[in-house]
């Protein structure tokens, strides 16, 4: 009877654990300087004028704009790994509708955690962009804009 008592207790915790893990909250946006949400649209915020968050189905995308048309990106997420060719699956889409494809991205790949420096050859920035990243945790579209 113990046995079956601690197994039961033990089951519990774990579909507790698991439940947490995946509950559906939906999208998120947050503001990293102040830790918190944002809110719970689809859109991403204007953290700052140069960094941008989305969080979508469980996996968080912060890139930061560092000048010279590179972008540093991170990838976060609490299950699952993150096996994204981050080169593969991005794009700058200017004011003018063109999609600029990146020259490299010097990052890793895998895992629950990974950054790197996506860098993009010269575009015309001065009436705003965005950074589209496709297809990540089952999203179809990611856009960051500037």
């Amino acid at each position: 009877m113990r046995i079956s008592g601690i197994i039961i207790a033990l089951l519990i915790l774990i579909m507790a654990a698991v439940s947490g893990c995946l509950s559906g909250k939906g999208p998120q946006t947050e503001n990293p300087a102040a830790g918190v949400p944002a809110s719970t649209d689809k859109t991403s915020t204007v953290d700052s004028s140069e960094t941008k968050v989305n969080s979508e189905a469980g996996v968080t995308i912060t890139a930061m704009d560092l000048g010279n048309n590179a972008f540093d990106i991170k990838l976060d997420t609490h299950s699952g790994s993150l096996d994204y060719e981050m080169a593969k699956l991005s794009y700058i889409r200017d004011s003018k509708g063109n999609m600029i494809k990146p020259e490299s991205w010097d990052g890793g790949i895998g895992g629950h955690h990974f950054e790197g420096i996506l860098k993009f050859p010269e575009f015309d920035d001065s009436s705003g962009f965005e950074l589209v990243i496709q297809d990540v945790a089952g999203v179809k579209e990611r856009v960051l804009k500037w």
